[in-house]
């Protein structure tokens, strides 16, 4: 049975397993596949590679709904970039939250359960309820193999948040003078009371960001 797709040319929250989420559109529609555009604001280095879960969640007459599908390729039209995505489950109304990505700049100190070393110092790249993303030495790095349980404190506006969590995945990277470095992808796992404090705090930054910029 063909799963329930979005109306052609909706608008779509793209969301993939590390928590980032992107605006799109529903550019065409076939039973087997949907293509969608590129977020725009993507930088062609930091998406997804093609077999990459996506979810896909839109809003209807019906409600909120959530598709789960898998990246096949990006395609170009002149020089709009696309993504074909093929269903790989039912739809379901939408349970979950789309989560917002907010780039940020402070350190992080994260401690991994059973490594021996103590505390690794890194240095916070970007935050969403779902995921962080932290900046380390390459060697740090090396202490957080993917499925490792680990804790991280940082401070968002002079808040002070202490969350727990499971390394997805690290992959090289660099800071910004040039030094090589590795970015460490966390997925977090908060209480419903942590959820909101962190939440807030995400969202007020966002706020003070954009009355700055207006000025």
């Amino acid at each position: 049975m063909t799963p329930m797709l979005p109306p052609l040319h909706s608008l779509l929250v793209l969301r993939d397993v590390e928590g980032r989420t992107w605006q799109s559109r529903a550019e065409a529609i076939d039973p087997y596949a949907l293509t969608v555009a590129r977020p725009f604001d993507l930088p062609l280095e930091d998406g997804p590679a093609p077999g990459a879960t996506i979810e896909v969640t839109w809003t209807c007459e019906g409600g909120a709904y959530s598709l789960p599908t898998q990246l096949v390729e990006t395609v170009r039209e002149g020089l709009v970039a696309m993504w074909v995505v093929t269903p790989q489950g039912e739809t379901t109304r939408a349970q979950r939250r789309a989560h917002f990505r907010l780039p940020l700049d402070g350190d992080v100190a994260l401690t991994v359960a059973g490594a021996v070393g103590g505390v690794l110092d890194g240095h916070l790249v970007d935050v969403s309820e779902a995921a962080l993303r932290v900046r380390v030495a390459p060697r740090e790095a090396e202490a957080c193999p993917a499925g490792s349980s680990v804790s991280a404190v940082f401070e968002i506006r002079q808040e002070r948040f202490d969350v727990e969590g499971t390394v997805l995945r690290s992959w090289p990277s660099e800071r910004a003078n040039g030094d090589p470095a590795a970015d460490v992808v966390v997925v977090l796992d908060l209480s419903e009371p942590q959820a909101r404090d962190l939440r807030r705090a995400l969202m007020a930054e966002q706020v003070q960001r954009r009355r700055l910029a207006r000025d």
